[in-house]
């Protein structure tokens, strides 16, 4: 595995150091250039032979390594100023192109758009960065992580990329490392109400939930009209127990967004556990006012009515519940335990 990453890596790089065309004005210099090419060459073929034990690995690994920069070096002799400034308009001719595409949803030539703009400049972070959305997005992830890592092996400080890294880590289920991640992308921008947006679900998944709350409150500190943070926050309090608080935060969440169905569900599921059924009821119906039949609301609105002895309509309630698969069963089992009470 350390090796087939080796190769994503020092592969793609050591490609780019020989596409260039280059106008030698010193052809000394360039026939050392072309030396120093094939033995690159030689030395990665023997790395990728079969049966080559760990210390021949290693020891070939070093020798690539020096002569790849030994190369970059020598590129950057033969190549004149100018020469360097229209690779790098090139590069950026080809970037744009990757971002026209990807976000014309075509990926694949997003990607073959990106990998020419690294051709042209190797130091293009953006284009890393571009080329790992691309990667993600066709589920191509262990190179998608590879691209951004020589996005902040470049510019250790891209908070970008760290980010982007963050969120592949944890979608892969890699926690630790996705905390990681994230750490650097605060510690390069600690103004981004994103970066700790994405901490609060690492920690989320970490089980780590007052941490998660925590973060999540750093998001609204930052950007007061983020209410998918209020939610989230809320969401992190109730698994500690902190019904009363999670409550208020998602009233917040509500008062940015009034039609954000989703608090004022987990509202009425909070209020119902506290037993303050009539607060709930209202909760779960300005829910369904913004999410029409939404099954989740609707068996809290008639969970509350049950509570309150108002079975009839409580059982319409559970009948919309029960339209949703999810929640058939649970609500016809209300349903039926209500008809049994009444005798039927």
């Amino acid at each position: 595995m350390q090796k087939k990453l080796f190769w994503v890596l020092a592969s793609v790089f050591f490609s780019l150091l020989i596409v260039f065309s280059l106008q030698a004005q010193d052809p000394q210099l360039q026939q050392q250039y072309d030396k120093k090419v094939a033995k690159a060459k030689e030395v990665r073929a023997q790395m990728e032979q079969e049966g080559i034990s760990k210390p021949e690995y290693d020891a070939l690994k070093a020798e690539f390594d020096k002569l790849n920069e030994e190369i970059k070096s020598l590129r950057a002799k033969l190549m004149s100023e100018a020469d360097v400034e229209k690779q790098k308009n090139k590069a950026k001719i080809y970037y744009n192109d990757g971002n026209t595409s990807l976000k014309q949803g075509d990926a694949t030539s997003a990607l073959k758009s990106y990998e020419k703009a690294i051709q042209y400049d190797p130091q293009l972070v953006q284009a890393y960065y571009g080329k790992g959305v691309a990667l993600s997005k066709l589920r191509r992830y262990n190179e998608a992580l590879a691209s951004y890592n020589k996005a902040v092996q470049i510019n250790p400080n891209y908070s970008r990329a760290w980010l982007a890294l963050a969120k592949l880590y944890r979608k892969l289920d890699r926690y630790g490392e996705a905390l990681t991640a994230c750490e650097q992308a605060i510690n390069s921008d600690s103004t981004s109400y994103k970066n700790y947006y994405e901490l609060g679900f690492i920690y989320n998944k970490k089980k780590e939930y007052q941490k998660a709350a925590e973060a999540f409150a750093k998001v609204t500190e930052l950007n007061p009209k983020y209410y998918k943070a209020y939610n989230a926050q809320g969401v992190a309090l109730d698994k500690i127990g902190k019904a009363d608080e999670a409550i208020a935060v998602f009233k917040k969440a509500v008062e940015v967004k009034k039609n954000y169905f989703e608090s004022y569900f987990r509202m009425a599921s909070i209020l119902n556990k506290l037993g303050r059924h009539k607060e709930a009821l209202l909760a779960a119906k300005n829910c369904l006012k913004y999410k029409k039949n939404y099954a989740p609301a609707a068996f809290e609105a008639g969970w509350a009515l049950e509570k309150m002895g108002k079975f009839s309509e409580a059982v319409r309630y559970y009948r919309i519940a029960a339209k949703s698969r999810n929640w058939r069963k649970s609500a016809q089992y209300q349903i039926d335990m209500i008809k049994r009470k009444q005798g039927r």
